[in-house]
């Protein structure tokens, strides 16, 4: 399990995916971050100081940790820009040059991917004991899941959410696109397009981590 040790506070941490051409890298939420943010790449600045200081620092994290992912591809993360398209978040290079990028965070983690030569590519971390209400899949299943659902394991109602998290970021659209999004194990369906789905084998600092890639790029 990835839970730190005196690194914790060091970062971002590099991770295997368990997906080759995509780069993870984690970073634990915490305050100081804040002061960064004035020397962060891909920070809009007028955004974040609208923000509470919670979602900010949370926001910073996901800042941090694709701008290492940038950097360590050989990128200059300061002569691009992210997009968010049809195709999910980008990073656009200056000339023109196109990476799939995604970020998560919960309210102590956040975790970022990019995928080298892949189109689509999302991303979601939640608490490995966070609780899935009843009232959390009426909002994002359809009813024939819901009933499904409404006696499975935690775990089970996790994973769906996840993975409706991770391919509604792999297509722009989030959370929105919920009730047309069909899971299995470890693929789902958007519109007839189907998703690989991974999950990260060991947890982050007590979450689970999971990564949805559209299909024609998976190996």
């Amino acid at each position: 399990m990835h839970n730190g040790g005196e690194n914790l506070r060091d970062g971002p941490h590099h991770v295997e995916s368990g997906i080759s051409s995509v780069q993870l890298c984690w970073i634990e939420v915490r305050s100081d971050l804040d002061t960064d943010a004035d020397e962060l790449p891909l920070i809009n600045q007028f955004q974040i100081n609208r923000m509470l200081p919670k979602r900010r620092n949370q926001h910073i994290a996901g800042r941090r940790c694709i701008t290492d992912l940038i950097r360590n591809r050989g990128l200059n993360p300061s002569l691009g820009k992210l997009n968010l398209t049809s195709d999910g978040l980008r990073f656009t290079c200056e000339d023109d040059t196109e990476f799939a990028v995604s970020i998560a965070h919960s309210e102590t983690l956040a975790v970022a991917a990019l995928f080298d030569g892949g189109k689509r590519i999302g991303i979601d971390c939640e608490p490995l004991n966070r609780d899935i209400s009843d009232g959390a899949l009426q909002e994002f299943c359809t009813p024939e899941e819901i009933q499904v659902l409404l006696n499975e394991s935690h775990s089970m109602r996790l994973h769906y959410w996840m993975v409706k998290e991770a391919v509604g970021k792999a297509t722009g659209e989030g959370m929105a696109a919920s009730r047309r999004i069909r899971v299995a194990s470890d693929e789902a369906t958007l519109d007839l397009i189907q998703y690989s789905i991974r999950s990260i084998p060991e947890p982050i600092m007590n979450h689970q981590v999971v990564i949805a890639t559209l299909h024609s790029d998976s190996p």
